[in-house]
């Protein structure tokens, strides 16, 4: 049978590199003259990023509107508890999109402002998966504590395939 927080955990594991990439991009990203050529030198990590995030982060993300926050607002009783979470996730779409606009077309991005906004981007993704990656956590404990172990094991079992797709 599968253990759902540890297939959570593992998928957050996962998940929490790129977070600390993004961080670290946006780093190397930041000087005083916001020298453009940076932009170039950081093309292929910007690109590894993206990718990841598209194929590891996204379906994560699909995984759990269809699954999990389903699962909870049945068991919270409607309360919407998840839908700042979803509102969350168009954003953290968003900011994955805008990522990819940079990876795929560097030659439009190459003067100051723009590797400021590419920056801003990499800072906002970072802070809104931090934040939002902290908060699923939260509710493992909920989903063990009140799914029986078939229930429990079934949305491990939807997790832990998307992850096994993945990789």
């Amino acid at each position: 049978m599968q253990n759902l927080p540890r297939v959570s955990h593992e998928h957050h594991d996962r998940l929490w590199r790129y977070v600390e990439r993004l961080d670290e991009l946006a780093d190397r990203l930041s000087s005083d003259s916001l020298d453009t050529t940076r932009l170039i030198e950081e093309l292929p990590e910007l690109r590894q990023l993206h990718d990841g995030l598209t194929t590891m982060l996204i379906p994560h993300m699909e995984t759990v509107e269809a699954a999990v926050y389903p699962t909870l607002e049945r068991l919270l009783a409607g309360r919407q508890t998840t839908a700042p979470m979803a509102i969350e996730h168009v954003e953290i779409r968003r900011l994955v999109g805008a990522l990819g606009e940079f990876a795929e077309h560097p030659q439009a991005h190459t003067d100051r402002g723009a590797v400021l906004a590419l920056r801003r981007v990499l800072l906002r993704l970072h802070a809104l998966l931090k934040a939002h990656l902290s908060e699923e956590e939260l509710y493992i404990p909920i989903l063990e504590d009140r799914l029986t172990p078939v229930e429990e094991a079934a949305l491990a079992r939807a997790l832990d395939h998307v992850a096994a797709e993945r990789l």
